[in-house]
């Protein structure tokens, strides 16, 4: 892979840290292209955790009071996934104000339109960011800082098909569709018992410890 030009990682996490800014993998949903169906939530996020998405990882960084509920004009992929950090300034391989149009091949992401970036082009990606939509930073050679999750803590999931108790089983094509499952923090500190969780409320970065939401600094994440 080629190395592009990036500012210092102390850069980048001022950058990150002047919007109280967090990169997160998003669980796989199906808005937006950059996540891998190949497993279901919690199984992609363990996969992440092991460390078998070292190649690259399609995230979205979030800020408070971004948007999650609303499907339509969400700022995020997804409402739970994993807070990510940087091991270099190389770990940083793309990274857009919208979608980066990075997809999937033979199992590895595909980085068709990176390029050297500035401090200012890495802030457009935030700025510049439209207010419905998302944007799209490449992350290879990572770390997990934690888990992220905001309400209303939705995840992607095959749910029952509610069939008229009087439809004969050849009409029935499959028990299941893709839909929407919730969880909660309580859920996710059982799920995930090794890592911390982060989320924004009240436009502030917060830690669930002891069932409630603690404010953070940022420094604590991103250093």
């Amino acid at each position: 892979m080629t190395n592009f030009v990036r500012p210092s990682l102390p850069d980048i996490h001022a950058i990150l840290g002047g919007h109280c800014a967090l990169i997160v993998h998003f669980s796989g949903t199906p808005k937006g292209g950059g996540s891998d169906f190949e497993l279901a939530f919690p199984n992609d996020l363990a996969k992440v955790i092991s460390g078998q998405s070292q190649s690259g990882l399609s995230c979205s960084v979030v800020m408070p009071n971004d948007e999650f509920a609303d499907l339509e004009h969400a700022n995020a992929t997804g409402s739970i996934g994993l807070v990510l950090g940087l091991t270099s300034e190389q770990s940083l391989i793309d990274a857009h104000p919208c979608d980066c149009g990075t997809f999937m091949e033979n199992g590895f992401r595909q980085v068709p339109n990176a390029r050297d970036m500035t401090v200012e082009n890495i802030e457009d990606t935030v700025t510049c960011r439209k207010g419905d939509s998302y944007n799209e930073w490449v992350i290879a050679n990572y770390s997990v800082i934690g888990i992220f999750a905001a309400a209303p803590f939705r995840f992607s999931a095959d749910v029952p098909i509610d069939f008229p108790d009087d439809m004969p089983d050849y009409l029935r094509s499959s028990p299941t569709t893709p839909g929407f499952k919730f969880s909660s923090p309580e859920e996710l500190a059982k799920e995930f018992p090794c890592l911390p969780i982060f989320s924004f409320v009240g436009g502030v970065l917060v830690e669930y410890v002891q069932c409630s939401w603690n404010a953070i600094p940022h420094c604590q994440l991103y250093s």
